[in-house]
């Protein structure tokens, strides 16, 4: 096989630039629009009184839920790829291109994927230290007098380490490394179910894509729910036996599941969107 054919740096270059030329007025509304929709979110998600009768406090917990609820964000940016697919005449000038499927596919990753999480975590970053500062200068006590200097404690500042602690009660603890990268990988198999599976689908790919992994989700919990039947008789309605156990490593069997989910996922869902690209090209 002739190497040339299938991956040119040169060829894959021309392809890149010609992808952002095309794209580039698009891509700068989707940073903008992100970028001034995220700061509304997040200023209406911090909190805007203190009460003296609570310990509530936003941090690293809530700004991990807030990550979390911005990575829809992410994921919809990821989902959105090959959207020269979305009509037959377009699909069909998309796959004439002088390029190889692998190149066309790489080239979809780089920018949807490597790029776009790239511009995400900096649009976050940016983004949450605005809505904090906009926070603090508005910030009442629960009798309408604006805070004192107890304030900056009580919206603590952000920083990415805080993504390190697994939970602060009783005790801080942090993710342990397979934990974490499980957790990052668990992550980075959702957005590649939304950028491989969107493929398969042409009209309302993204939405479609977002039915699916829904989809895969429920039918992993009605395969736990059955088991649960199978095994433990007593199982009412559709509550999964609680059959969790902990292992010598210290990790409990259910941990090792998900994460063994999320380690082996990304090793079947790039492929699956390559060969499916490839298939339209063939």
């Amino acid at each position: 096989m002739n190497s040339n054919k299938f991956f040119s740096v040169s060829r894959f270059y021309l392809l890149l630039r010609n992808d952002l030329l095309i794209n580039y007025k698009k891509y700068l509304l989707t940073i903008v629009g992100g970028f001034i929709l995220g700061f509304i979110f997040m200023r209406m998600y911090m909190p805007s009184y203190i009460y003296s009768s609570t310990t509530y406090k936003f941090d690293a917990s809530r700004y991990r839920d807030l990550f979390s609820m911005c990575l829809v964000g992410l994921g919809a940016f990821v989902g959105s790829g090959f959207s020269e697919l979305s009509s037959k005449i377009k699909t069909s000038n998309y796959l004439l291109m002088p390029a190889s499927t692998f190149e066309k596919f790489l080239c979809q990753f780089v920018l949807r994927v490597l790029a776009g999480t790239v511009i995400f975590l900096a649009i976050f970053w940016i983004d949450v230290h605005l809505a904090r500062i906009a926070a603090l200068r508005h910030i009442e006590y629960s009798n309408g007098q604006l805070a004192g200097p107890e304030k900056y404690s009580f919206i603590e500042k952000f920083h990415y380490s805080m993504f390190l602690i697994k939970n602060n009660y009783p005790i801080v603890k942090n993710w342990r490394l397979f934990e974490g990268i499980g957790m990052i990988l668990i992550i980075f198999s959702s957005g590649m179910f939304l950028f491989s599976v969107k493929i398969f689908f042409r009209k309302l790919g993204l939405i479609k894509t977002g039915i699916a992994l829904v989809a895969a989700i429920f039918l992993i919990v009605f395969l736990m729910v059955g088991v649960s039947y199978l095994f433990y008789p007593e199982t009412k309605g559709f509550n999964v036996a609680n059959i969790g156990y902990f292992l010598s490593n210290g990790y409990i069997n259910e941990e090792i599941f998900l994460y063994s989910i999320a380690y082996l996922a990304p090793l079947f869902l790039l492929p699956l969107g390559y060969f499916k690209l490839k298939e339209k090209q063939l």
